[in-house]
């Protein structure tokens, strides 16, 4: 029987793996459309004068900042009497980058002003967008010289024909005067959550943010239509049912995501205001219940867990009261009773996925990975739309976010099942075959050592010996080859260390000592000439010191090194306290201890500089977590001591905020980041550590010396001191300065 190589930890990592890349991917892919869903304040001018100036130049304004609302609980009041006194005076400015007042009875106003201030600039028009599809009525009032207002109405409730421009959101055309004031006002009343995502913009900008916008939402149903073409082909060719429901799955949750952000409406039932209104809460309600059938099946919680089996029962019931709710109820309640049932399946499949795991079903682990990275996005989108958390680019995509890594990652976990059951077969059937082999081995062997015991007594001991003899063989090749590793991972982590012939172009004055204790270990430094967001160049040097010696030490550096340069390259961040911050969270989750079942307790204490040229000789930025920045000007050593919290283990406080310190750079400053190697090597006469005074002493005496000139002082110095005695632990110490 011949079976494909296969290892289970590989394909765990690889998912491991894909839950970092596969968001990674989607946010870069989708950084166009996340650039037109930010706020920039600088876009909006004169807020604080509640007008908006316009300026066919930015092109693009979220209104979010000047908007004044008001609550009309009522539903009575007409343009003309929010626009007079008495309640004209009873709007109450926004604070926030759009106003959401989640689900409510009440109808709302809210207002803003816009003006054109170049007298020689032609009358302009421009867009304003309402990017919230599930609205049932909208109404922009706009004044007309006479004093009276012009309305132009959009929603759900109207056929998709009766919109002004034919896009998935609501899109009103506003002609604008030069040198004139307009104070517009749009009024909202639905039974979906109250939200007011507003954005005014110049025709050409729009077309650009279309363009990208759509280019994202291909992405994603692109992925999710690919998904499920290959899981039917796969339910064909092995005829699991799991596939199936798998397929139905993706199916009804892209048609959910389909009828939520306004495709559906907009290119498959355009003239069905009904259907529209009730679609969201139908797919909501399909979509759970066959998600929990494939979790039925997928995890075989018939057998691994039959309570909890019974309670996806329940909640593939509640799938179909939210279907048969979406149709016989208002839309009001019948999004509630989704959002609780998508609440509910979601903590039904997590908690059923974690005691499947616990209880040694490997199938689980892809499970919880795909499902937690989709339940983060849904709670997230269901806050966000009961008002408790903003209105974002994140918040808004979230859950397109999640969904598209949770296919992903469950296709992988369903052909993972089917290739440990074919490899537990062969096992099993591999174990049957050697077991009969060594029943027929021993029955022979018993029959040569009847017919002639001593010759088989001899030739038992010749075997013993030739084997003890290849066993020592063996462990000699082991050993050879464990020492290869461990070679081969010594060129790794150098392979980590930044190229010190580049650093000598942006860093002429600098040093570097790096000695691992043994040979690989758990010290690191880093360095990298950047471009800061405002243009400017900066310098970032680091110094971390992880857990442990060795091997493990050295995985933790490739950990922390990797998350460094992603923090600083990949992410674009300059500030040393965040990328503390980062870094904690990077590797506090990549190592699960942010979990109360984590297997290990590590971590790292690190030290951060950032240097810019923002003067004649520039300003550094200093954060540390246990490690200290030390630097020396006119004849005086000075110490900026770090945060006293680590990075990365169980206890660290993932919302700890590291402290930056600056320090304006002048002509005669030395500045040095090292770890505790150095101060605590034992040595001397009586084995005391080499201590923080004296190598501080040490630097201030060689303070004048070329840095290679320090370099070799300080080396000299620590193996003076150590004398007879082994190192204590990994030694690192980076000097630099930035004299012209």
């Amino acid at each position: 029987m011949k079976y494909s190589s296969f290892h289970p930890d590989i394909n765990m990592t690889s998912a491991c793996l894909l839950l970092f890349l596969i968001p990674l991917f989607f946010f870069s892919s989708l950084s166009c459309l996340a650039q037109d869903e930010e706020l920039h304040t600088k876009d909006i001018l004169e807020i604080g004068n509640k007008q908006v100036v316009l300026n066919e130049d930015i092109g693009k304004y979220p209104l979010g900042p000047c908007l004044e609302y008001l609550e009309d609980k009522d539903n009575k009041w007409s343009v003309s009497d929010v626009s007079g006194a008495p309640l004209s005076d009873k709007f109450l400015q926004n604070k926030k980058e759009a106003p959401n007042f989640g689900y409510t009875d009440s109808g709302y106003w809210v207002r803003f002003t816009i003006c054109s201030p170049d007298q020689k600039q032609p009358e302009k028009e421009w867009l304003l967008e309402f990017a919230y599809p599930p609205v049932d009525y909208v109404e922009l009032w706009t004044p007309v010289s006479d004093g009276n207002f012009m309305v132009k109405k959009a929603g759900e409730s109207f056929p998709f024909d009766h919109r002004e421009i034919k896009h998935r959101n609501y899109i009103f055309r506003i002609k604008t005067k030069p040198d004139r004031k307009q104070t517009l006002y749009l009024h909202v009343r639905t039974e979906s959550s109250m939200q007011f995502p507003l954005t005014l913009w110049s025709p050409a900008r729009f077309a650009e943010k279309v363009n990208n916008e759509l280019f994202g939402l291909g992405l994603y149903f692109g992925i999710m239509i690919v998904m499920a073409m290959y899981n039917m082909f796969l339910f064909l060719s092995v005829r699991d049912l799991s596939y199936l429901f798998y397929v139905l799955y993706i199916i009804t949750y892209a048609g959910f995501q389909f009828s939520l952000n306004g495709l559906g409406y907009a290119y498959l039932w355009p003239n069905f205001p009904w259907w529209a209104n009730r679609s969201v809460p139908f797919f909501i309600g399909f979509a759970a219940l066959w998600v929990a059938q494939f979790t039925k099946s997928f995890l075989r919680t018939g057998v691994h867990a039959p309570k909890l089996n019974m309670m996806l029962s329940f909640v593939m019931a509640g799938g179909v009261l939210t279907m048969a709710a979406s149709l016989a109820v208002r839309y009001a309640v019948s999004v509630k009773i989704g959002a609780f049932v998508g609440i509910s399946v979601s903590v039904a499949i997590l908690l059923t996925g974690f005691v499947c795991w616990k209880r040694g079903y490997r199938a689980a682990r892809y499970f919880l990975i795909a499902w937690f990275a989709f339940i983060i996005g849904a709670i997230t989108y269901a806050l966000k739309n009961l008002g408790l958390l903003p209105f974002s680019f994140f918040t808004n995509y979230a859950i397109q976010i999640g969904s598209a890594m949770e296919v992903i990652l469950l296709s992988l976990g369903l052909g993972d099942r089917i290739n440990t059951e074919r490899k537990e077969k062969y096992i099993a059937q591999k174990k049957a075959f050697k077991a009969q082999q060594e029943a027929t081995r021993i029955q022979e062997q018993a029959n040569i050592q009847l017919e002639d015991y001593a010759n088989t007594l001899e030739q038992k001991v010749e075997e013993r010996t030739d084997e003890l003899k290849r066993t020592l063989e063996r462990v000699e090749e082991a050993n050879t080859q464990i020492m290869e590793s461990i070679r081969c991972a010594e060129r790794i982590q150098a392979s980590l260390l930044p190229n010190l012939h580049e650093a000598g172009t942006y860093l002429p004055e600098s040093f570097f000592i790096w000695m691992p204790r043994d040979v690989v270990g758990g010290d690191i430094f880093h360095t990298d000439s950047l471009t800061c967001s405002d243009g400017s160049g900066c310098i970032v040097i680091a110094v971390i010191d992880c857990t442990g010696h060795g091997v493990p030490g050295a995985l933790m550096t490739m950990i922390a090194s990797s998350a460094l340069r992603r923090i600083t390259k990949d992410e674009g961040c300059h500030d040393p306290s965040e990328i503390l911050k980062r870094l904690n969270f990077i590797v506090k989750t990549s190592l699960h201890q942010d979990t109360e079942h984590a297997l290990s307790d590590d971590g790292l204490d690190a030290a951060v500089c950032l240097v810019r040229q923002t003067t004649d000789n520039g300003q550094l930025t200093f954060a540390g977590a246990k490690l200290p920045l030390i630097y020396i000007h006119n004849d005086e050593i000075k110490v900026i001591k770090g945060d006293r919290q680590s990075i990365g283990y169980k206890k660290s406080d993932l919302d700890f905020n590291f402290t930056n310190h600056v320090v304006d750079i002048e002509q005669g400053m030395y500045f040095y980041l090292y770890t505790d190697g150095f101060t605590d090597q034992k040595g001397g006469k009586k084995g005391f550590p080499f201590a923080k005074r004296r190598f501080r002493n040490l630097l201030l005496e060689n303070r004048n010396q070329p840095f290679e000139t320090q370099r070799e002082s300080l080396l000299k110095a620590l193996d003076d001191y150590k004398g007879e005695y082994e190192r204590q632990d990994d030694v690192t110490v980076v000097g630099f300065a930035f004299n012209k």
